[in-house]
C-alpha cells in the first residue's frame, strides 16, 4: 500500500508542479476582522492556489506539505511573497499576510533570498504581516532570523497556535506581534475548574507575549461569541470572510488597521 500512496503522491506532485510551470498558482485573501467589531480588517492572509490544466483548483493544504519535501526543486515561500510584493505596490491601501515556513528560515541560503527581496522594498514592509508557519522547529538561528525580517518593519504572526511546533515553549522564544491560535481550541472548548476554559486561558498565555491575538476557524455564531468571551483581540474564519481573489476584497477607507499591532 505504501509503494501505491508513494505513486499517487509522486503523481499528484508532479501535476501541480506542471501547473504551476503553465502558472497556474496563484492566491487568495482571507480577511483578519476586529473581534468587538467585525467591520474593521487588521490585514488579510494570503492563501495559495494551484489550478491546474483541466481547471481544478487545487488549495494549499492539498499540495503545500508536499511541496515542502521536495528540497531543491520548488519553493512556495518565494514565489508567494514575490506575488504578495507585487499586490502590495499596486495598492498601497493593503496590508498582506505571507505564510513563511520555519524550515525556510532554517536554510541561511534560503533565507538570505527571503531577507532581500523584502529589504530592497523597505517601503512595503510595514503592510507585510509575515506569518511563521511551525512545520518545523524553530530554533537556534531561525529565530535570530525571525527578529531580522521583524526589524525591517514587517509584523510578525505565529500561526496555528497550540498545535505541531508552535507551542508555548517556542512561541516564548519568537518575537511576535500577533499569536494565530488554531482552529482547533475554538471548535473544541474545555471547561476548567476555575470557571475558565481552554480557548480562555489559551488566549490568555497568548495575550502575555502579543498584543495581538487571532482565533481561526471561526464558523458560528457560538465560536465568534466564545473567541469574544476569551479575550481574543481578532477573529478568522469563513462565518465573517471566506477567501476570496484579491480584486474580491471589500474596499475599506484608508489602510487596514495595522496601527494597533505591535
Amino acid at each position: 500500500m505504501s509503494g501505491k500512496r508513494d505513486r499517487i503522491e509522486r503523481a499528484h506532485n508532479a501535476l501541480i508542479l506542471k501547473a504551476i510551470a503553465k502558472g497556474g498558482l496563484s492566491f487568495v485573501v482571507q480577511p483578519i476582522h476586529d473581534a468587538k467589531n467585525i467591520e474593521e480588517i487588521l490585514y488579510a492572509e494570503c492563501l495559495a492556489r494551484v489550478t491546474d490544466a483541466e481547471g481544478v483548483v487545487h488549495t494549499a493544504g492539498a499540495f503545500v506539505p508536499q511541496l515542502e519535501r521536495l528540497v531543491g526543486r520548488f519553493d512556495l515561500d518565494f514565489r508567494m511573497l514575490d506575488m504578495i510584493l507585487a499586490a502590495l505596490t499596486a495598492n498601497p491601501a493593503l496590508t498582506l499576510g505571507c505564510n513563511l515556513s520555519a524550515a525556510t528560515l532554517s536554510a541561511p541560503d534560503r533565507f538570505a533570498d527571503i531577507f532581500n527581496r523584502i529589504s530592497q522594498q523597505p517601503e512595503l514592509a510595514s503592510r507585510l504581516v509575515v506569518e511563521i508557519t511551525e512545520t518545523y522547529p524553530p530554533v537556534g538561528a531561525a529565530i535570530e532570523r525571525v527578529k531580522m525580517i521583524r526589524a525591517l518593519g514587517c509584523r510578525i504572526a505565529v500561526d496555528d497556535f497550540g498545535t505541531g511546533f508552535a507551542t508555548p515553549a517556542h512561541l516564548l522564544q519568537v518575537s511576535a506581534d500577533i499569536v494565530k491560535v488554531d482552529a482547533a481550541f475554538v471548535r473544541d472548548i474545555r471547561p476548567g475548574h476555575n470557571g475558565g476554559d481552554s480557548l480562555y486561558h489559551l488566549v490568555g498565555f497568548a495575550s502575555c507575549l502579543a498584543s495581538t491575538v487571532i482565533v481561526e476557524g471561526i464558523e458560528t455564531e457560538a465560536q465568534l461569541e466564545a473567541a469574544r468571551a476569551s479575550g481574543a483581540t481578532h477573529v478568522q474564519g469563513f462565518l465573517l470572510s471566506k477567501p476570496v481573489a484579491l480584486q474580491q476584497l471589500p474596499q475599506t477607507k484608508g489602510k487596514f488597521g495595522l496601527r494597533e499591532v505591535g
